[in-house]
């Protein structure tokens, strides 16, 4: 079938490609709206208070301030998905009190005819604040039962599960191993910052918000839940946008919603844009986790039980722990076939920043534990790493015991020896390189991650495909596009599935009053439920296109077929007519029908299959300093088919890099509740220079229930990578590395216990 195929499997130019390296993209940031007014958040200096006194008088005498709105009249979005499914339980997604929960929280919001007025107009407003006492240890809160930081309690959540018999599993064990391990909370870092949106309330009660949101469709539920508004009256429209990776997986606290009330208080529209340091300090990043797992095997490397322990810490407020949780629980349960397993979660709230969705969605934070835990044993067994996974993980066919589901397609094997042949993995592992105070190692890692909200959630995708006189056709889709590139891979879909070039693909902007439901994009979703909705859209504008092909050809309808934009008799080829001529007839030419041909689907997808992949990596760390340099990292990954190649490459190349931050640079630095590192010149993401080869290796096995046999791999792409570097450190010192980020500072502690357990 691959070599069928005319263009799906190659590596198009992205549809937006011109747009962006000539400059005529428009961001948020970019838009203005006529008679704008610019607004600005007065945040909280406190973790955590009451405000008991808000005095506006002298804001409210400034001659270009327009209107004011305060934590008093505007709701906090506190809660996604999750609260979607019931009425009762929408209501639990609005928060609305005069308690401030983290340093940075706003306390109102102010808009005026310029931003410089509203910065001055925040100086002339009188706040008053009952300071309440602030916790920021997960572990702390869990046992505080008299200091609440919300009315419900400290735990958000407690979720236990149980597989099987673990303590019969540990008595079958001949080996155990007890491990925690500590998750680092990083930032997603975009190149655009996190926070600007327009809101504008019009004269008639209609709304219309401009945000770089990765779930148009549910914030426009959102927002119409929050402002009391039908659905029908909100218009949520998406502009280019410059990264997300998970951090515009919502309303971004402060944001939307504020421009909201301030465009209706105002009567004019409404911009607010964030900071770098705001962004930094006061929108969501990625949870920290407490890790304790206890893991029972046989000497001949057989799983008997595990233990899971997670403490999670999801900050002021909580949005996605729920799924970031569950996502943790596949990884730790689903992954490794082991019979025994219990799993135990808490999701903690303290008076820190936001924590929610962020690329792997929990899964990078278990995966390091995991992984970390799955080499030690493999050491201790004597046992090759690749050959401990080959012989535990759960494969083609099996059930996954979490969503009980059989993996319908498995690339692991092929992403492990693939992974292992292009790295040099056996003649890495037995040929040091050590030079003066630099020490070599190699480490490597797996992975499953899932495609989809797997979690019961709702995950629906739509798409319509018209089309037109001359043959092209339009595709309708709110599918987000980030600076992914989903938006090509949908076009790539449609064009197979409807025979004609991809250049007569029209996309439609990513606008709700335009594009039918789409459930975002977040949890490597798109190329596969988008792309299942636009096959099937496709194929439902191709019956129809078919139907007419057979009136006017005279042949039967399941003897045609199409292909480069023909209509052809697959018995007899000379017989044929264009797309564009048969279009013509029946839109123009023929008077008694003048139709418009559309396709349309809208579902959820039929399973959300796992993507496999492994990481290499070879690192060296220097005894001295404690630096880690890493070498070289080698990315496998089964993606079920690649729909454009070159998009995946470049997928697998910068999950790397953004894992290569998360396991060595990559963390905020929190003091009494205060971000120190908020912005590029004190976090640390890679630079061009500091990353080093990276070789992507795809591997296709074809997905049954994928838009020609693909799933996900967006996320995929950084979750074990922070394992591999982490082993490969280990390799490098002979010290075990347990927390992230793996600093300087913590490499020549490590050394030096080493050295004195060593009596060195």
């Amino acid at each position: 079938m691959k070599d069928r195929l005319s263009v799906v499997g190659k590596s198009v130019r992205r549809i937006d490609a011109l747009d962006k390296v000539t400059g005529r993209a428009k961001y948020c940031i970019d838009l203005k709206v006529d008679d704008m007014l610019h607004a600005k958040l007065l945040r909280s200096p406190y973790p955590h208070a009451r405000v008991t006194k808000i005095d506006t008088t002298r804001a409210e005498n400034h001659p270009r301030i327009r209107a004011i709105a305060t934590i008093d009249e505007v709701p906090r979005v506190v809660g996604y998905w999750w609260n979607l499914r019931t009425e009762k339980a929408m209501k639990r997604m609005y928060l609305q009190d005069n308690v401030v929960r983290f340093r940075g929280d706003p306390v109102l919001g102010v808009a005026a005819d310029d931003e410089e007025s509203a910065q001055e107009a925040l100086s002339l407003i009188d706040v008053e604040y009952e300071e309440l006492p602030a916790l920021f240890d997960p572990i702390e809160a869990m046992k505080e039962d008299h200091l609440k930081i919300h009315e419900g309690g400290n735990i958000a959540i407690h979720v236990a599960k149980k597989f099987g018999d673990v303590d019969q599993g540990f008595k079958q064990a001949d080996y155990v191993f007890e491990n925690r391990f500590v998750t680092s909370k990083q930032k997603h870092a975009s190149i655009e910052p996190i926070g600007t949106a327009i809101a504008d309330y019009g004269r008639s009660g209609r709304l219309t918000v401009y945000t770089s949101t990765q779930l148009p469709h549910w914030s426009r539920i959102y927002l119409a839940g929050a402002l009391g508004l039908p659905v029908n009256r909100v218009r949520v429209i998406k502009p280019y946008t410059g990264g997300a990776f998970g951090g515009r997986c919502g309303l971004i606290h402060g944001l939307e919603v504020m421009c909201c009330f301030l465009s209706r208080k105002a009567g004019r529209p409404v911009k607010m844009s964030f900071s770098r340091e705001e962004d930094f300090e006061a929108t969501e990043a990625r949870h920290p986790f407490i890790i304790e797992l206890k893991t029972g095997v046989t000497k001949d490397g057989i799983l008997t039980a595990n233990s899971i322990k997670l403490i999670l810490d999801v900050g002021g407020y909580g949005t996605h722990y729920i799924g970031v949780l569950a996502d943790a629980l596949s990884t730790g349960v689903g992954l490794y076939r082991c019979p025994n397993v219990t799993f135990e979660g808490y999701c903690v709230y303290t008076n820190k920043s936001l924590n929610g969705a962020f690329r792997g969605y929990g899964n990078p934070q278990m995966n390091f534990a995991q992984e970390s835990q799955m080499d030690m044993i493999a050491e201790k067994l004597a046992m090759d790493p690749v050959e401990f996974r080959v012989k535990n993980y759960r494969g083609l066919g099996e059930i996954d015991p979490v969503f009980d589901v059989p993996i319908r397609s498995d690339g692991m094997k092929d992403c492990l020896a693939k992974g292992a042949k292009k790295f040099g993995w056996n003649k890495k592992r037995t040929r040091k390189v050590d030079e003066g105070t630099k020490r070599r190692g190699v480490g490597m890692s797996c992975l499953q991650h899932g495609t989809g909200a797997r979690f019961g959630l709702p995950d629906p995708a739509s798409a319509i495909v018209m089309l037109n006189a001359d043959g092209s056709a339009n595709l309708l889709t709110a599918a987000a596009d980030d600076g992914q590139g989903n938006r090509t891979v949908l076009a790539q879909i449609a064009a197979e599935e409807l025979g004609i070039p991809l250049e007569q693909i029209s996309v439609s902007d990513t606008d709700t009053d335009v594009a039918p439901l789409d459930g975002g994009t977040h949890g490597s979703r798109q190329t596969y439920c988008g792309g299942l909705a636009v096959k099937r859209a496709a194929a439902d504008a191709k019956m129809a296109l078919l139907r007419f092909a057979s009136q006017h050809l005279n042949v039967e309808e399941k003897s045609l077929e199409i292909k480069d934009g023909v209509v052809y008799d697959v018995k007899d080829r000379s017989t044929n007519i264009r797309v564009g001529d048969l279009m013509r007839k029946v839109q123009i030419e023929d008077l008694s029908r003048c139709e418009q041909i559309i396709g349309y689907a809208s579902g959820v997808a039929p399973a959300m299959p796992p993507t496999f992949g492994a990481h290499f990596a070879e690192v060296e760390v220097d005894m001295e300093t404690g630096e880690v340099y890493v070498v070289k990292l080698v990315g496998a990954f089964d993606v079920g088919r690649a729909i454009n190649p070159a998009n995946v490459e470049g997928q697998i190349i910068g999950g790397e890099a953004m894992g290569i931050g998360y396991a060595l640079t990559e963390g905020l630095i929190i003091d009494n509740g205060k971000i120190v590192n908020n912005n590029f010149t004190d976090y640390r993401i890679l630079r061009a220079c500091d990353v080093p080869q990276i070789d992507a290796i795809i591997v296709e096995s074809n997905e049954p229930t994928g838009p020609f046999g693909a799933k996900g791999i967006g996320e995929a792409t950084m979750v074990g990578t922070a394992a591999a570097i982490a082993n490969a450190i280990y390799d490098a010192i002979g010290v075990r590395m347990k927390e992230l980020c793996i600093t300087q500072e913590k490499i020549l502690e490590a050394i030096d216990r080493g050295a004195r357990a060593s009596g060195v």
